[in-house]
């Protein structure tokens, strides 16, 4: 922790793993995914869509990320 009060100091680890599950979840969320690659259907589509989510469900799983969020929570600055 930073000092008193200050939201705590991920480890480098953590934080590039935070930064994953975020570019995960902007690529699973964005509407035009799909337009910078090759015409594909719908099967690959949910495909793709079903990969990015197990990649963030794996980083989400991550001890340190677990504990880095239980430590946010505990602090009240994230509610989920």
């Amino acid at each position: 922790m930073t000092g008193a009060g200050a939201i705590p100091m991920p480890s480098d680890a953590t934080l590039i793993r935070l930064a994953g599950i975020a570019a995960h979840a902007k690529a699973l969320m964005a509407a035009d995914h799909q337009m910078e690659k090759a015409p594909v259907g719908l099967r690959t589509l949910k495909n793709d869509r079903r990969r990015t989510a197990e990649a963030i469900m794996v980083l989400l799983a991550d001890a340190e990320v677990r504990g880095y969020l239980a430590e946010l929570e505990r602090l009240g600055l994230l509610t989920r």
